[in-house]
Order: C-alpha cells, then structure tokens, then sequence
C-alpha cells in the first residue's frame, strides 16, 4: 500500500487537497491509481487524472525498492498510524513519512523549542526539564534545529526517552548537517517526520509547516529562550489556535534571546519555574530525583571532580590542567560519572554537576 500512497502523493498536480479528495472518492489510494481516466475525471481535473494514469506497475515497484532501501515509511490518513488528532483538522497534511519507530501516542508528549543560538541558561534548563519531564513519562517533540532543538532531543535520548523529530524537508535529507549522527539515533530509537516527499530540501517557507506538526503531535509547547521573531513563536501560534497549552521559560529582561519568552507570559503563557508547572496539568506528581549510584564508591580524583562542579560549568580544560591526570583517564573517569546520573555534559565540553 506505502507505494501507491508515495506514488499518487507524488504526481505532478495532486498534492494534499487533491489526494485527499481522491482517496476519500475511491476508498483508498490503489484505487484510485487503478481507476480509469473517466472516474478520475469525476474528482480532478482531466490534466491531473492523465498524470495518474502514467503511473504503470514499474513506477510502483521503483517506490517499493526505495522505501525498502531507506527505510522510509509513508502514511495516509487512513492508515491506523496516522495520529488520530490530526484527522479532525483539515490544516494536518494526509500523508506523512517517517523513518524509525512508528508514532507513539501511548505517552503524554512536551513540544521543545527554541533559539538556533541559546546561552549556557537555556541549555542547562532545557537538560534539566526535559530529562525531568523524560523521566515523569513524558516524550519529547521539537524541530531538529540547532540549538534548543538539539539540546532537548539529545537530552531524551540520554536519558532513554522517545522523541520525534519533524523535519522542514524530506526524511533522508539531513539538515542542520552537523546533527547527521543525532538523526541517526533518533531513527535507531525515535522518530524522524515529515510532511514533505524524500528529497525535499529545507526550503524556508518548509519550516512554518514544520511548526504546525510540532504543536500538533504535543499536548503541550515549552519555549526556551526565543527571541523577537523566533521561529518557536509561530509554534506556540499554531499551539494557541489548537487550544494547547503554551509554555514559557523568563529569561533575563535585556536578554534578545529571551525577549520572546517574556512576551509570550505577559501575553498569558503559563510560566515555567519548575518542572512541577508542567506536571500539574497533567496530573503528574513530582517525584525527586534519586541517585543510586553510592558517591562512596569513587575514587579519589572522581571525588575532586564533584567538588569541582558543585557550583557551576568547567570546562575540560579546566579540569585537565587542575588535575594533572592524562586526558584518557580523565575522559574515563567523566564518562563514569555521567552514565551514573551525577554529572552532565554540555556543548562546548563544559561538566556540570547534576
């Protein structure tokens, strides 16, 4: 069925309101790829159902090859994946691709958004509330944008939680290029998404559709430092005109990457001062956080680590020439440190303690 949905999407002319008008005429897509040129006629113009009837047995079996190839799967809004939500408005494409695990709607779901340029603030708070909201139960939805985006979807990861990545261009292309190795664990582990064919570059007008997914998929918007025309505010847009509930992390007043946060809250926004924000709409109850890692266990240079990290970010460096110890056994000493839940890695190589 995935090749005659890709291959009816496809044609030149169809696109979203007419394959919907299609299918919903004919039953499913195969029929109305089989149907003759008169029936066709009865839904689109004469032009598109010449379109459709060039699709012959070969086009068919070339899609078939290429999704069994990339592991690309595609959708309709009659397959029993297509979220249920998105069926009761027009605004949600009827064809979706997507590569990694099929959507999970099983869990509650936080969209995360934010600036492609967040200061040490906004990473460290969105490690914090989304590994929070990870380990409550929650999966993680954002863009796969530099910045905020990556953070969060990294963060699920590490801390063993679902997260979707919808894209602003098609499922195999991989852009920002330098998250190519975190696409490919969130294929491994999550969900890569698209409303657009494969091969479709991230062109700028993608992106503000991109947005609508996001808002769509979540039960929520959680905005982390965005600034005057951020993109994460057409998100918290779509998420207002669906009646879901905006998110806003304050910032600094003379911060531009915080201006748009603040606005949103005076605008009405639900501020975010702690996880337990969030988690009273949903009925969650906070539950802190509790190593099981004995400290006691650690040897003595693990030890002045922690004593280093207690009050803020060091940098690698800092702690190679503080220590004196070779680069190897440092670098193995941290990874113990942090796959046991007692410190954290942030961009640019700076540790913090959890």
């Amino acid at each position: 069925m995935q090749e005659y949905i890709f291959s009816l999407y496809e044609t030149h002319g169809v696109g979203p309101v007419f394959y919907s008008k299609l299918v919903r005429a004919f039953g499913s897509p195969k029929n109305a790829v089989e149907a003759s040129l008169e029936e066709l006629e009865e839904v689109v113009p004469t032009k598109i159902a010449v379109e459709i009837k060039r699709i012959e047995n070969e086009t068919l079996q070339q899609k078939s090859k290429f999704l069994e190839q990339t592991g690309i799967k595609c959708i309709d809004f009659t397959s029993n994946e297509y979220p249920e939500n998105f069926k009761i408005h027009e605004m949600f494409p009827p064809v979706l691709f997507y590569r990694g695990k099929k959507l999970s709607c099983e869990k509650p779901s936080i969209a995360v958004v934010g600036t492609r340029k967040p200061t040490r603030y906004g990473v460290e708070t969105t490690i914090k509330l989304v590994s929070q909201l990870v380990k409550h139960g929650f999966s993680i939805v954002s863009g796969g944008a530099r910045g905020i985006d990556t953070v969060a979807h990294k963060t699920a990861l590490q801390e063993g939680g679902y997260t979707i990545a919808v894209l602003g261009c098609g499922v195999d292309i991989y852009y920002p290029v330098e998250n190519r190795n975190l696409f490919q664990q969130i294929a491994n582990s999550g969900t890569l998404l698209s409303e657009f064919l494969p091969g479709t570059k991230p062109l700028k007008e993608n992106f503000p559709k991109r947005n609508r997914l996001i808002a769509g998929l979540a039960k929520g918007v959680l905005i982390i430092e965005a600034g005057e025309t951020s993109g994460s505010l057409i998100t918290a847009k779509w998420a207002l005109e669906m009646g879901k509930e905006v998110y806003s992390v304050p910032g600094p007043i003379n911060s531009s990457v915080s201006f748009g946060c603040n606005r949103l809250i005076k605008d009405g926004a639900k501020i975010v001062l702690s996880v337990e924000d969030i988690l009273e709409d949903f009925g969650v109850r906070h539950h802190p956080e509790e190593n099981s890692y004995a400290e006691e266990k650690l040897g003595p240079e693990a030890r002045k680590i922690l004593e280093m990290l207690n009050s803020e970010a060091v940098h690698f460096d800092e702690l190679l020439s503080k220590l004196s110890i070779p680069t190897p056994d440092l670098l193995a000493i941290l990874f113990e440190l942090e796959i046991n839940g007692l410190i954290i890695e942030l961009p640019g190589k700076y540790y913090k303690r959890r």
